[in-house]
Parts: C-alpha cells; structure tokens; sequence
C-alpha cells in the first residue's frame, strides 16, 4: 500500500508543477501604448512596451560606465523618429536614447516579462511635425539587440 501513496503523490506533484514560459535570452519588445501630455514648451510621452527576456538581464546600473556599456551601449533603449506629412513617412534626425534601470540583480537568471515605460520629452519649438511615430529596440546587458517595434501613430495637438 505504501508503494501506491508513493506513486500517487509522485503523479499529483509533477502534474500540478507550474509550467513557465520559454523566452528566448535575446530580448522581444512589443509596443503597448503612448500617453500623450503637452505644455506650452514641450510634448510629454509616456512610452510603454512589453518586454521578454529569457535571462533576465536587461538594464544598466548607475556604475555601468566602463566597457562594454559605452559608445552605442551607454544607452539601452533607443528610438528614431517618423514623421508622416501628406502621406508620406520621413525618417527624423531625432534619436532618443535612454538607460533603463538593471531589472534583476545580478545573478538571478529568471527570465523577464514586464511592461517597460520611458519618458520621452520633446521640445515643441524644434519639432514642427503633426503626426510621428517611433521604430524602437533595446540591448540588454549581453548587448543582445531586440527586435526592431514600430509604435502607433501619434498625433500631436
């Protein structure tokens, strides 16, 4: 009888273990939504993306200023601006590049699925267009490079 209970426990432990999910370690982003605000001086965007990662190392801590987190990878999100005018699309001279903060401490290789937000600021003065767009990625801290997302369409007041 003993030998049953042993067997019942062993299918019921590994039948009811929780199944995570498999997330490749090169970061995914998938655009989720930007909030638009706007002063009198400048447009306020909050950006805001899923983000997976199978290793969990994406972001950058203050003291990361030394190879290899420098040139292109002293930022680890970047995006490049489209501007749509008369039914055309023009890519921008604007890059906004930012560094999102280390998401996990080190060591901890659990992967990653979280919404990211970055706050990006534009000066209305210099930035005559109507109607932008964005096509974004980010490295993690491997300098693995995600997929390239596009953003919705927003239309400046």
């Amino acid at each position: 009888m003993r030998k049953v209970w042993i067997l019942v426990f062993c299918v019921c432990f590994l039948g009811c273990k929780k199944q995570y999910p498999q997330y490749d370690n090169v970061p995914q982003v998938a655009f989720q939504n930007v909030q638009l605000a706007s002063t009198d001086s400048d447009y306020l965007l909050r950006f805001s993306f899923l983000l997976h990662d199978g290793d969990g190392n994406v972001g950058l801590e203050p003291i990361d200023t030394v190879s290899p987190y420098v040139g292109e990878y002293q930022q680890n999100f970047y995006a490049i601006a489209h501007s749509i005018e008369d039914g055309d699309t023009n890519t921008l001279p604007y890059e906004f590049s930012y560094r999102i903060p280390r998401l996990r401490e080190e060591g901890n290789t659990k992967f990653i699925k979280a919404t990211v937000s970055v706050d990006i600021t534009i000066a209305r003065g210099v930035f005559p267009y109507d109607s932008v767009y964005f096509t974004y990625f980010i490295y993690d801290r491997d300098l693995n490079k995600s997929n390239i997302d596009t953003s919705a369409v927003i239309v400046l007041p």
